[in-house]
């Protein structure tokens, strides 16, 4: 991974935990995988700790590592550094995708709730103005009762979300090409076309790749 990413992630605790379960090269962490300090790791490696900045695994970086089974990747996708020889080689891949959902789940409930409330606006509009105005005559379109929110992709992220949103009074529309009526059916919401959507939602949830 890279030297930003390893100081992020590895801290003291964390290396403690790895130096538990296995024979943990020594730091600093590899960050190109063409050295001669790396072909010597990579040659008993069994297993990689990958993060952001992980250069790709390709056929000449498998031949340097002749003992790899696995990789652990401590982020969420793993496209940018686990290629067509990685699943050649039938090594074993995991990511930490299912936990990163979670707190950009959360998040993204937290803004879907106060974008109904027009949270944003309203404080960007009082902090130019310095006037509260009168809360009697709140709109009622503001608020989240009714709302329709959309969801673009039924991702990990995209799924956690649906389930968030459950407790709130609001319909949920999702588009998802990949996904048949009663696989939405089955997370509770209704699949629509992608004009429909943006069409019909007062909020729509981007949790696609641009």
């Amino acid at each position: 991974m890279s030297r930003d990413a390893a100081e992020a992630v590895l801290d003291p605790d964390t290396l403690d935990a790895f130096r538990a379960l296995c024979d943990l090269a020594p730091l600093p962490v590899l960050d190109d995988l063409t050295t001669p300090r790396a072909r010597s790791l990579l040659a008993d490696a069994d297993l990689l700790i990958t993060g952001w900045g992980c250069p790709p695994l390709d056929a000449g970086v498998l031949r340097a590592a002749p003992r790899l089974r696995a990789v652990v990747h401590t982020a969420g996708s793993v496209r940018g550094h686990v290629t067509d020889a990685c699943w050649e080689r039938g090594i074993e891949v995991s990511s930490a995708a299912a936990a990163n959902a979670v707190p950009v789940a959360e998040y993204t409930l937290g803004m879907i709730l106060l974008t109904g409330k027009r949270v944003l606006e309203r404080a960007r509009d009082y902090r130019a103005t310095r006037r509260r105005g009168n809360w009697l005559r709140t709109p009622r379109t503001v608020g989240n009762h009714g709302r329709t929110v959309g969801i673009l992709s039924a991702s990990l992220i995209g799924r956690r979300v649906v389930e968030l949103l459950r407790p709130h009074d609001v319909e949920v529309l999702l588009h998802d090409p990949y996904l048949t009526d009663a696989d939405a059916a089955g997370l509770g919401v209704r699949r629509v076309g992608l004009d429909e959507l943006f069409a019909r939602c007062d909020t729509v949830s981007v949790h696609t790749p641009l």
